[in-house]
């Protein structure tokens, strides 16, 4: 199997530099911050997400209740390396609609 490339929608609390390392992984992502207005809503979020076909990248716990395909950043403590790298590792074994299909998953160490 090749590698995905994700749509992803970075929620405010995760670092800012995780976009360009992402997208140096030829991911497409975007920041809530530059889409939205400043402290947008979870369902803003959510439905900007949507309308966009993106993932949400996050450490919000409010979104593993969402009934929305998360990649939930379990240990916020991560640098933004980390995060795009285990992203990266994910994309290696699921596509973006087989991810959306689960709802999602907790971006842990145990990626790598």
């Amino acid at each position: 199997m090749s590698k995905s490339s994700y749509r992803l929608l970075l929620d405010e609390n995760v670092e800012r530099k995780t976009v360009q390392y992402l997208e140096d992984r030829n991911h497409d992502a975007e920041l809530v911050v530059e889409v939205l207005e400043p402290q947008a809503t979870d369902d803003a979020v959510q439905q900007y997400a949507a309308r966009t076909n993106r993932l949400v990248l996050t450490s919000d716990q409010d979104f593993l209740a969402r009934d929305y395909p998360t990649l939930f950043q379990e240990d916020d403590k991560m640098s933004a390396f980390e995060v795009a790298e285990i992203v990266d590792a994910v994309a290696d074994v699921m596509s973006q609609s087989q991810l959306m299909d689960a709802g999602g998953t907790k971006i842990v160490d145990d990626w790598l």
